[in-house]
């Protein structure tokens, strides 16, 4: 029997290729397209290329300038799809809000918000019912600022208005100083571009009607290397089917490069939508030809010298048991909760079929411009490597798959609600 190796130095000389920042239908993400076609050819595969359009921006220039009682710029970010201020910017007298409570949004009628609270659906609708000129939103504690996003689906749903984020240590200043008067500048351009998802498909040898998704977006945020999120998942399940292609599995292996996840999750709903008909579960009479895809092995997140390895399960006790079991077997450190992971098997977990998301993180800079190479190494991408592909074979090559199925009333209702928070438009069957 050959060995189950995953090769983290071949994964960390991949990675090291893949680490620029790679937004969503940008020339950007169609480069590291290529760079892994490129790769699953070298191993022997055959990758094919599925294109969607995607609403992207790409910045151009953005920055808050106090005007009084000190005179000072400061670089910020904009925030994905909130528009564009006029070139001279939008001036105006900035108040700090310390909740979103509709109560306290009303202090920034007419006004410029500050505000280190994330801005949910209804704080926002208020914001623009106060006729708020623009939202200066601060990032965590970290000194690399964490570009902004708010969906198309979002942005049609609720409106535009001109927002940006900056850093925790200068937006401490503008408070400290007393930032009365200021000037808040975003300049974006916003396209529809092209995305795509990479997918390359190894037959089965025994049960070639199941089929298993393993998949990964390959995308990045604004501005960010995505190191671990996610060209550290991008590489490591390049290895799997690196290593699938020479040692082909019972059950067949559906591989997808997910683009334009951080645009959200645009490319596996883009695949969800293409093909409809074979996430549908088959109608009786049931055959040994009746396809399926039975489970969805998502890898996002991955590759930190410092962190932490954990599962997130869409499914039955029984799986998470399943997996849990497994890690404790391998004397792997794991955590392992039930949730709808915030990643490209929700819409697989719509469908009803469950999903297995891997990860290894260390909560810092994620969505960060230090989200770069020097977080992760090739041991970081062999800890859980080598674990999601010893558990990814010992699934794929079963007898029966040794767990059950189903999603948990529990678990829909995570999904739903996953949804209908980021989906607004999305019609159910």
């Amino acid at each position: 029997m050959t060995d189950i190796v995953f090769d983290g130095q071949r994964a960390f000389r991949l990675l090291q290729q893949l680490s620029f920042p790679r937004l969503g239908g940008t020339p950007d993400e169609k480069r590291a397209a290529e760079l892994l076609k490129k790769y699953l050819r070298s191993v022997g595969l055959n990758p094919k290329e599925e294109t969607f359009k995607v609403q992207t921006y790409r910045e151009i220039f953005a920055a808050v300038e106090v005007l009084a009682p000190y005179r000072k710029r400061y670089k910020v970010s904009v925030v994905a799809n909130s528009s564009s201020t006029p070139d001279k910017g939008l001036k105006g007298e900035m108040v700090h809000l310390i909740s979103t409570e509709p109560a306290h949004i009303k202090s920034a009628r007419n006004k410029i918000a500050l505000t280190y609270n994330a801005l949910t659906k209804n704080s926002y609708q208020q914001l623009r019912k106060y006729k708020t000129k623009a939202v200066i939103t601060v990032t965590e504690a970290t000194p690399g600022i964490r570009p902004g996003k708010r969906g198309d689906w979002f942005i049609k749903a609720y409106g535009k208005l001109p927002s940006v984020i900056m850093g925790y240590q200068d937006a401490l200043e503008m408070v400290h100083k007393g930032a009365r008067t200021v000037n808040v500048i975003s300049k974006q351009k916003e396209f529809n571009g092209t995305s795509r998802n990479v997918v390359a498909t190894i037959p089965g040898t025994e049960l070639p009607n199941e089929k298993i998704i393993i998949c990964g977006h390959y995308d990045s945020v604004n501005q960010c290397p995505g190191t671990v999120d996610n060209g550290g998942g991008s590489v490591s399940i390049a290895e799997f089917a690196r290593y699938f292609a020479a040692n082909r599995s019972k059950r067949t292996l559906v591989f997808i490069w997910f683009g334009s996840e951080e645009l959200g999750l645009k490319g596996s709903w883009a695949y969800a939508v293409r093909h409809k008909k074979e996430l549908a579960k088959p109608r009786p009479p049931l055959s040994l030809k009746s396809e399926q895809i039975k489970l969805v092995i998502n890898f996002d997140v991955a590759g930190t010298i410092f962190g932490n390895n954990g599962s997130v399960v869409c499914g039955s006790e029984a799986m998470a048991n399943f997996v849990d079991s497994f890690a404790k077997e391998k004397g792997i450190p794991f955590s392992i909760e039930h949730a709808a992971y915030s990643s490209d098997n929700i819409p697989f977990n719509e469908k009803g079929i469950p999903s297995i998301a891997l990860n290894r993180y260390s909560g810092i800079y994620g969505h960060s411009t230090l989200d770069d190479i020097r977080l992760a190494g090739a041991e970081g991408l062999k800890i859980m490597g080598q674990f999601g592909l010893e558990l990814t074979n010992r699934i794929v090559n079963a007898s029966e798959i040794p767990f059950d199925l189903n999603i948990p009333d529990a678990d829909k209702k995570f999904t739903y609600e996953y949804v209908e928070r980021s989906n607004p438009f999305y019609k159910r069957p």
